[in-house]
């Protein structure tokens, strides 16, 4: 539309949008831009679209521009699997069309309250107050296991699920989570699996997990993790043996619908004689999930960070809990290093693996609100998918130079935040029985237990060590259970 104005001296600027039903999973949603502008020469066509041409150089050289509008626009529907055309007649104007696939939901109108809404900008702070009331029940029975090869998805998942009490075992391959299910040590409620995960995906270790032939294998509720949410994906995961689909960044209130629906067991309840929260007490206990904003971030300290980092979106998305909100944040510092270290050597015969840590560090990034680097991420994810080689080879390093650069920033943030806290207390050496709990919730990969024996430990500085405790939490952060237990072994802990 600028294009428009910028070349139309007199006349008309026309903006026209519809939507049409191809078939019951896709919309067809077309835009156009008419005017009555200059128009475009027949021989300038063919290259309209290449980056820095611009038309008719020095008829237009007091028209300012770098001739990027197009070529990007023209990317961006290339990422969104649409097309664009142009159609013009020199000195009479043009009308460029955009089609853009979209998923159908249902017929249904949106009626003039959302209408309003949504011209309004209220959509957010209508669902951020709604969120804020949700009242989540307490499952203390309750056992769950999230598989994800990014360990800061495993924190955000955990993270969303603290309100339920619920226990939140953790495993970083889908290997692991057909190990544990065919092992039955620990039996759970229900299984979140992610969906592109190197090695064995989250589909083939559902149907291999279904193949076990137990009836625990064959029943227990696996729901799918992802960060695509395209148009058809929640019906090839249902006929993939899933029984849910939640998309990244994962929803509140998506979250606690799957979970009422595929975790809770009123029966168990029954047998088990659990008294229920009422409303009432469910509305005390949720309070302290609310954003107070006595133990929120004091604007005027981080408001440097604002542009690289939505913190309000972030500390709404963790109930106001600010200690959780900035654990993630750390973890992500932490973990996502090696992942950029990974994609800094792509090559052609390894773009598939790029395609898997790119996707990755897009649905980290985008669960923590730093939605800059997850929307370069998505585009990089979507070029090597398609074998373009070309477009990853010249935008990787500036993804790399941004998340490098995000990362120190976040850093700097979190020395900030860790500013004022008392020393640590010193000790000679780390506790045999608190090693000795950390060794047997990695045995049964009680996430939350191990969390809670680390926490212990880290607590206190060390005399004699040997840098114990920081391999464990490094090897913690990792999700590597079985390095924990072999190293373990070799202490005297008592066990």
């Amino acid at each position: 539309m600028s294009n428009a104005f910028k070349y139309t001296r007199e006349g008309t600027v026309e903006f026209g949008i519809r939507c049409i039903q191809e078939d019951n999973e896709t919309v067809l949603m077309t835009a156009y831009v008419r005017d009555t502008g200059m128009g475009i020469r027949s021989e300038h066509m063919e290259n309209l679209f290449q980056d820095y041409v611009q038309m008719d150089a020095q008829a237009n050289r007091k028209i300012m521009g770098t001739g990027l509008g197009l070529p990007i626009a023209k990317r961006l529907l290339d990422l969104m699997d649409g097309t664009i055309t142009v159609e013009s007649e020199y000195g009479k104007g043009s009308i460029f069309k955009i089609e853009i696939p979209q998923g159908f939901v249902k017929e249904a109108v949106i009626g003039k309250k959302i209408a309003e809404n949504l011209k309004t900008f209220n959509y957010f702070e209508k669902k951020r107050e709604r969120d804020s009331r949700l009242t989540r029940i307490s499952l203390p029975y309750a056992r769950v296991l999230v598989v994800d090869d990014v360990v800061i998805n495993l924190d955000v998942a955990k993270g969303l699920m603290k309100p339920y009490g619920m226990q939140i075992d953790c495993v970083t391959s889908g290997q692991q989570a057909v190990d544990a299910i065919r092992s039955e040590s620990v039996r759970y409620n229900a299984i979140f699996m992610d969906h592109m995960m190197p090695g064995m995906d989250g589909i083939e270790a559902t149907r291999l997990i279904r193949e076990i032939n137990t009836e625990y294998a064959k029943n227990i509720p696996v729901i799918a993790l992802t960060a695509n949410a395209i148009a058809g994906n929640e019906k090839m995961f249902l006929k993939n043996g899933f029984q849910a689909f939640i998309s990244k960044p994962v929803e509140i209130a998506l979250l606690d619908t799957v979970i009422r629906q595929w975790v809770r067991d009123k029966e168990h309840e029954k047998l088990l004689e659990t008294k229920q929260i009422s409303t009432d007490e469910n509305i005390v206990k949720e309070r302290r999930f609310i954003p107070d904003r006595r133990k929120g971030f004091d604007r005027r300290t981080v408001k440097e960070y604002y542009d690289e980092l939505d913190i309000e979106k972030g500390m709404q998305r963790f109930g106001g809990d600010k200690e959780l909100y900035l654990g993630v944040l750390r973890s992500f510092a932490v973990n996502t290093k090696p992942m950029i270290e990974q994609v800094k050597g792509v090559q052609k015969e390894t773009l598939s693996d790029y395609a898997i840590t790119v996707h990755g560090i897009k649905g980290s990034s985008r669960g923590i609100f730093a939605e800059k680097i997850g929307t370069k991420a998505e585009a990089l994810e979507k070029a090597a998918k398609s074998g373009d080689f070309g477009f990853v080879t010249n935008n990787n390093q500036d993804f790399v130079e941004t998340i490098e650069q995000f990362i120190a920033l976040l850093d700097d943030f979190l020395i900030k935040m860790d500013e004022g806290k008392k020393p640590k207390t010193k000790k000679e050496k780390p506790d045999s029985k608190t090693l000795l709990k950390l060794f047997e919730a990695s045995k049964k990969f009680d996430m939350d237990g191990a969390d809670a024996a680390i926490a212990e430990l880290e607590r206190y500085e060390y005399e004699y060590d040997n840098g114990l405790v920081e391999w464990l939490r490094g090897t913690l952060d990792e999700a590597d259970f079985m390095r924990v237990i072999k190293k373990l072994s070799d202490y005297d802990i008592g066990g």
